[in-house]
């Protein structure tokens, strides 16, 4: 197996979105946290936390012209902390990214019965899993 191609396929997908949807990976990452957290207003420091990524990476994001158009930030009224969730755009946004996704995939496995699909899920769950629980990969 040639273990890059998941590398090609991420690509494609992410094209695929940005084509359709003109999200970057950043802003799919974002609404779809949300989506799937019922669009839970959170501090900046919990969702940078969520997102695994650092709070200057996410400020950066959230000052995209593109992202603000999606979310609302709030500023605390008791410490210097910032919560962020979608606005009305961002979950419209969210509608239209969900419904791209279920395209490609159903695309990626129009010839697979759903047993094989159901098979890939679990071995790919398997993977993540493992790469997950691991901070880089052991030699």
């Amino acid at each position: 197996m040639d273990i890059l191609s998941f590398s090609t396929i991420a690509e494609n997908i992410k094209k695929e979105i940005s084509h359709r949807c003109g999200l970057n990976l950043s802003q799919t990452r974002i609404l779809l946290y949300f989506q799937q957290n019922n669009n839970t207003a959170l501090k900046m420091g919990d969702l940078a936390t969520y997102l695994k990524i650092s709070l200057s990476t996410l400020s950066r994001q959230l000052q995209q012209k593109k992202t603000m158009e999606l979310v609302t930030i709030t500023r605390s009224e008791t410490d210097s902390s910032k919560t962020v969730a979608l606005n009305q755009a961002g979950l419209k946004k969210v509608a239209e990214l969900k419904k791209t996704l279920t395209e490609i995939e159903k695309t990626l496995f129009a010839s697979s019965t759903d047993q094989e699909v159901t098979e890939f899920n679990r071995i790919f769950n398997i993977l993540l899993n493992k790469t997950a629980s691991q901070n880089h990969f052991k030699q």
